[in-house]
């Protein structure tokens, strides 16, 4: 099992010593909540802080791009040090187009889809992507309950993306903690993102409990 800890809930003033914390128990990557104010109601990270993040740890770093214009601010991602690129199937944009414009750019990309967003809207979109990542709370703050109705979506990604021996890994966002995330895992999870769960509590303790989970339904 993947965990991406999420950086949105590090505490700023000790951001090098939490990154370099969670490097050292085992985190596979990081998680960077952008959000703009308009397509989901809140103002996190721009690109000064990704490069920030950028300079303490050489761990992938996949930007969740929480925007309305995403065609328009991946670059600035990119360029910051950002080594996934994650559009929202619900951004107003031309997906394909982004995709091909981040690979050309030598980086790699992956796919959100919201709650209430079926998986079938976006099957034409998985086959080359690096990640889907299904949102297991509705987008925007940090701290939401896990919605538990979303298991069903996951296990179909799951089982489409097995008969189509797809490289893709299924990614879940969202209330992720002690007991979701073994939820998240059986239903077809290969990397969990976790924020306050990770970032609350015992950090080393927290993403070794992630990372142990192991699928207990077939």
């Amino acid at each position: 099992m993947k965990v991406s800890p999420s950086v949105i809930s590090c505490k700023l003033e000790f951001l090098r010593d939490q990154i370099e914390m969670s490097v050292n128990s085992g985190a596979d990557q990081f998680h960077l909540d952008i959000m703009d104010g308009h397509f989901v109601p809140n103002l996190t990270m721009g690109g000064d802080l990704i490069s920030a993040i950028r300079r303490c740890t050489d761990l992938p770093l996949e930007a969740h791009m929480m925007v309305t214009n995403p065609d328009k601010y991946w670059k600035v991602f990119s360029d910051a040090g950002a080594d996934i690129l994650m559009f929202h199937y619900e951004s107003p944009v031309n997906l394909k187009k982004c995709f091909r414009d981040v690979k050309e750019e030598g980086k790699r990309y992956g796919i959100v889809i919201n709650p209430d967003t079926p998986f079938s809207a976006v099957k034409d979109l998985v086959d080359d992507a690096e990640i889907l990542l299904i949102m297991s709370v509705y987008p925007g703050f940090s701290g939401q309950s896990f919605i538990d109705g979303i298991t069903q979506k996951i296990s179909e990604a799951r089982e489409y993306i097995d008969q189509h021996s797809l490289e893709t890994q299924i990614e879940i966002d969202g209330g992720i903690n002690n007991r979701t995330g073994q939820i998240a895992v059986d239903s077809g999870a290969d990397i969990l993102v976790s924020a306050s769960y990770i970032y609350g509590g015992d950090i080393g303790k927290n993403i070794s409990y992630l990372k142990n989970l192991v699928r207990t339904k077939i």
